[in-house]
């Protein structure tokens, strides 16, 4: 919400879609949270500008994530400012994590729609709108398949194991302190519509790299499935770490062509980052 929209009837209020700033100027606005819990709900807010995670002010606070408790029944109005850089078309979006400090392992605690994040995107027009101010790497191109179900945008895979990917979903897995987490990334479009979205990885929130890269960009023509190996940097300390791929489509285009104006990020994992096993215990214990 722009400040000067702040006491205006909100069904009157102009679009959000698009902002034009001046050179130098932050981007400025309100962030209006709200839940439907009758409890405060806990989250984590964070802002991705050029789809890089970036720090940014809410209520006075500087941070790259911010831990809010939503109190229940109340639309929250908090000031937000990040400073945008250079010319061009930006794309920016807000994500909510929903329960942070919530860590199950259990599998079915994992299933969607369990943690599922979420977020709206907006376009920033520094002077000109013409050209986007980041170039994106090269589609990956997924190949045809011949699918016609299920439709996943970004679904994190168990490697090496046999049956169907919907069998092998990275739910809950255990990693040994100092290893790579193998992971197998899978994507499939069963429309007539062709797909074009980024993927960026998140690892407690923050974003992180897979198979090298802080982001991937995909291109899926109708009924094509594609399946996309990489490893993913560990955290160093152990105990139950949280993963997660969001989803953004339709990068650097107007919003109201978009396929989805929102983002999501649909499946949260359990990274269980654990201490190296004794021999007694790879034996299966003392003599």
């Amino acid at each position: 919400m722009r400040p000067e929209d702040r006491n205006t009837d909100p069904r009157r209020r102009p679009s959000t879609h698009q902002f034009r700033i001046q050179m130098g100027n932050p981007f400025t606005v309100f962030l209006i949270l709200r839940t439907g819990y009758r409890e405060p709900y806990p989250v984590l807010v964070s802002l991705f500008l050029d789809y890089e995670q970036v720090p940014f002010a809410l209520d006075g606070r500087r941070g790259l994530l911010h831990y809010l408790e939503i109190p229940p029944d109340v639309d929250m109005e908090i000031p937000l400012e990040v400073p945008v850089k250079g010319a061009g078309r930006h794309d920016l979006f807000i994500i909510v994590f929903p329960e942070p400090d919530a860590h199950p392992t259990d599998p079915q605690k994992r299933l969607p729609p369990s943690f599922v994040a979420g977020g709206r995107r907006t376009v920033i027009c520094v002077e000109s709108c013409a050209e986007p101010a980041r170039s994106l790497p090269q589609a990956m191109t997924a190949p045809k398949a011949d699918v016609h179900r299920l439709n996943v945008l970004a679904f994190p895979l168990l490697p090496g194991h046999d049956g169907p990917p919907q069998r092998r979903l990275l739910l809950v897995t255990t990693v040994e302190k100092g290893e790579a987490l193998e992971v197998e990334l899978w994507a499939r479009n069963p429309g007539a519509r062709p797909r074009d979205y980024v993927v960026l990885p998140l690892m407690d929130f923050g974003q992180t790299t897979f198979a090298d890269a802080p982001l991937l960009h995909l291109h899926l023509p109708p009924h094509s499935e594609l399946f996309i190996p990489g490893r993913i940097p560990l955290p160093r300390e152990e105990g139950v770490h949280e993963l997660q791929f969001i989803t953004i489509f339709d990068p650097y285009r107007d919003l109201e062509r978009v396929s989805d104006p929102f983002v999501n990020a649909n499946l949260r994992s359990a990274i269980v980052v654990a201490g190296p096993r004794s021999d007694n215990a790879e034996d299966g214990g003392a003599e």
